[in-house]
């Protein structure tokens, strides 16, 4: 067996280890994306986080930077030292058996697609676009499969060299499971702590909310038949929550009224909404009555409540306005009507719900809506 010196053996050593390295890490550049992925979806769906968290991603963004640096030494490292002299020389002593493939034209091959697809990127066609798209992939796909190549022949000519010289190959699987599990460790480390921050910020949003919507139920009922309000505690909803207040069920047969408030996640109250449906065997005047005195029946548990609220305007009494009855008053029961007005805080809406006269039937029920809405600031 020939004599190496120590240096030379570490040479071939290293070379044999540093294409499963570089495999590994190639993989796990692209793993460590993928791993972000199902965190950030946990932060979003179960914590419903408002602000952007930045730190999970820029982690995720540096662990690649940090893989793909790694990948570019152990895979051009060996790659480089094998055209140098020191090598050429070890390879001559024993007559080992090398190969060293020309790959411009898979390198060539890549180029052009990528570029190609670039291109077609930037076509006004759709079709073009998406084969620009596909054509990228494609790219991609060929450069890691010429990487991964490359990779194979560096490993066989370093084990058939190692083999010549009876040089033990190291084994590299505690740098591949670190390769593999530190990515994972320091994502899970950024995220959990947001988890934590995250699950806070809702128990402190629902406890809000859960007041909020228990003062105002706690007003209407009251004055209502029946009252029905989302639970915070029980489900969250990223659209906020609601009340909704029944002067009169139709569930008895008799015409509906109600009130609908709408409050946001943090328990503030945006939107308020009169309902009340009409009898189409009374005449419009009396319908127009009896949907003012529901309007103000609900409306009056509602004035100067103590819940946190958009816009004041929105608990301060409210009618229908007069331009709305004198055109319901001059229509009929077929004609819909809609009317938009807008103050300094609050927009209202003034709105007759029906059917065309060939559409009505006995499964319609029109109804006088007033709907006020705090402008966002």
């Amino acid at each position: 067996m020939q004599l190496l010196t120590e240096q030379e053996k570490k040479r071939i050593q290293r070379y044999c280890t540093y294409p499963k390295i570089a495999a590994t890490a190639l993989v796990m550049s692209f793993a460590a994306c993928l791993l972000m992925l199902p965190l950030q979806m946990i932060n979003d769906i179960a914590f419903h986080q408002k602000e952007f968290q930045p730190a999970g991603i820029y982690t995720a963004i540096a662990l690649t930077a940090i893989e793909l640096a790694i990948f570019c030494y152990c895979a051009l490292a060996p790659r480089f030292g094998m055209q140098g002299k020191q090598w050429k020389e070890l390879q001559s002593r024993l007559a080992v058996a090398q190969t060293n493939k020309d790959r411009s034209a898979e390198v060539a091959g890549v180029l052009a697609t990528q570029a190609a697809g670039r291109l077609l990127k930037n076509s006004d066609n759709d079709l073009a676009r998406n084969l620009g798209g596909a054509a990228e992939v494609a790219g991609a796909v060929g450069a890691v499969a010429t990487a991964a190549d490359v990779l194979a022949e560096t490993a066989s000519n370093a084990e058939a060299m190692a083999n010549a010289y009876g040089v033990t190959i190291p084994s590299v699987k505690k740098q591949i499971i670190a390769l593999a599990v530190l990515p994972a460790i320091v994502l899970l480390g950024v995220y959990i702590p947001q988890f934590v921050q995250g699950n806070n910020e809702l128990q402190a949003r629902k406890a809000a909310a859960a007041e909020q919507l228990a003062i105002a139920q706690d007003a209407l009922e009251p004055a209502c038949e029946r009252v029905a309000a989302d639970d915070p505690y029980e489900s969250y909803h990223d659209y906020g929550y609601r009340i909704i207040g029944y002067l009169r069920d139709n569930d008895l047969g008799a015409q509906a009224a109600y009130v609908y408030l709408s409050f946001d996640v943090d328990g503030t109250l945006t939107d308020v909404d009169y309902v009340s449906q009409i009898d189409p065997g009374a005449s419009l005047a009396d319908n127009l009555a009896r949907a003012e005195q529901d309007i103000a029946t609900l409306c009056a548990p509602l004035n100067g409540l103590d819940v946190s609220v958009a816009a004041p305007s929105l608990l301060t009494p409210c009618s229908l306005s007069d331009e709305f009855k004198q055109a319901f008053l001059a229509g009929s029961l077929y004609e819909e009507i809609s009317i938009k007005t807008e103050g300094e805080s609050i927009r209202s809406y003034y709105a007759f719900d029906t059917e065309p006269k060939e559409e009505f039937d006995e499964y319609t029920h029109p109804e006088i809506r007033l709907m006020l809405s705090a402008k966002k600031s």
